[in-house]
């Protein structure tokens, strides 16, 4: 079984400089994100890398900017359109 990449390491190394930001913005627009679990023992969604709560969190964090949050969301809306 093959463990899917984390969507939060992925962020961080981009906050790091260690990934460009057109192909940061191309990649997370096409990431396959998973439902949000629901689980009483973690109250804050850390245990989960591949949602979008995940790209919020980044957002609010600083990894990522407004500007980059809003495109990725557009790309996303183009591609399910």
């Amino acid at each position: 079984m093959t463990e899917k990449p984390s969507l939060r390491a992925y962020l961080q190394r981009y906050a790091q400089g260690g990934i460009p930001r057109e192909e940061m913005l191309a990649t997370v627009a096409a990431w396959d994100f998973e439902a949000d679990d629901f689980d009483p023992e973690h109250i804050e969604p850390t245990h989960q890398d591949n949602t979008l709560k995940v790209l919020s969190g980044a957002a609010l964090l600083g990894d990522i900017t407004d500007e980059d949050y809003e495109e990725i969301h557009r790309r996303r809306r183009l591609r399910s359109a």
